[in-house]
């Protein structure tokens, strides 16, 4: 299970990483506001890029941010995103470039969702939040095909909604380097448990977060019921190779192997967590993603 090739980070990533720790970026300062903006801030230095002139439209909104390409395929499906950041970091608007290459190489509409954060909300309220969201597209969709993806914590909240919530909705459910296990630490965590960008003890302030939510209502992806896995949605799942979440990923993976038929799943060995946004300025980032595009989201008749 242990991907040794994964403890080799990708060159331009590691001069990133080593940049980081000369920059001394702390994973906190002791104020959840200004930690938040200093994420936003490396995120949109290091990782974002100018919009580019391809024609798309941009509709951001109170609490959804609906991206259209210039072209949109034929049967394409309507793509929602739940975005990452342990429930407490980042907004749609950080992901506004990862989504709009995404959008752009899938001739598809994507839509991210945003949601309250912890931990001046709870877990309960940002699903609420969710549903009703997913809800009201559901009503305006007829019958295109609908696509639900996330990553990190959204994969988690995406997998959830997809079983529990709204089963039997979504065509796929794409989960990118997915929150799977809220209860075991595997070696990754001690492999990419600092410097890789996600860092252990950040994981585990986000488990604690979101730990009660699950566990309270039975909810262990590690471990689910026949009834869930009866409904389970044809699913992709991307794991990149230096992440703390590593692990999980692949063991869900090879646990779900052929349930269902349509699972998909990429591994990107020399990547770290949250690689996608850096596809604006990092050409392994957008090779990355491209190649998510082209084979996690396959088109209506695809499989």
């Amino acid at each position: 299970m242990t991907d040794v090739a994964g403890r080799t980070l990708n060159v331009e990533f590691g001069r990133l990483a080593a940049a980081r720790k000369i920059m001394a970026a702390r994973t906190s300062t002791g104020s959840l506001v200004e930690d938040r903006a200093n994420a936003e801030r490396w995120i949109s230095r290091f990782g974002g890029a100018a919009e580019p002139d391809d024609g798309a439209s941009v509709d951001a909104g109170e609490h959804s941010l609906i991206i259209r390409p210039a072209r949109e395929a034929a049967e394409s499906p309507w793509v929602v995103y739940i975005h990452g950041g342990g429930m407490v970091y980042y907004s749609t608007a950080v992901f506004r470039p990862f989504l709009r290459t995404l959008a752009g190489a899938l001739e598809a509409p994507v839509e991210a969702l945003a949601y309250p954060k912890a931990p001046e909300h709870t877990v309960e309220q940002a699903v609420e939040q969710l549903t009703g969201h997913l809800a009201a597209r559901l009503r305006t969709l007829a019958d295109r095909p609908l696509v639900l993806a996330g990553d990190s914590v959204g994969g988690l909240l995406a997998l959830y909604l997809s079983l529990r919530v709204l089963p039997e909705v979504f065509s796929r459910i794409v989960l990118i380097y997915p929150v799977l296990d809220l209860r075991t630490e595997r070696e990754s965590y001690r492999t990419f448990g600092e410097g890789y960008f996600l860092d252990r003890a950040s994981m585990r302030l986000f488990r604690s977060v979101l730990h009660p939510f699950f566990s309270e209502r039975d909810f262990d992806p590690m471990a689910l019921p026949e009834s869930d896995l009866a409904r389970l949605p044809a699913c992709s799942v991307v794991t990149a190779g230096c992440d703390v979440l590593r692990d999980e990923g692949l063991a869900w993976v090879e646990r779900l192997a052929g349930r269902p038929a349509g699972l998909r799943h990429q591994h990107f060995p020399d990547l770290p967590h949250d690689f996608c946004l850096y596809a604006g300025k990092l050409a392994s980032a957008g090779s990355a993603v491209a190649e998510i595009a082209r084979t996690a989201f396959p088109l209506k008749g695809q499989g």
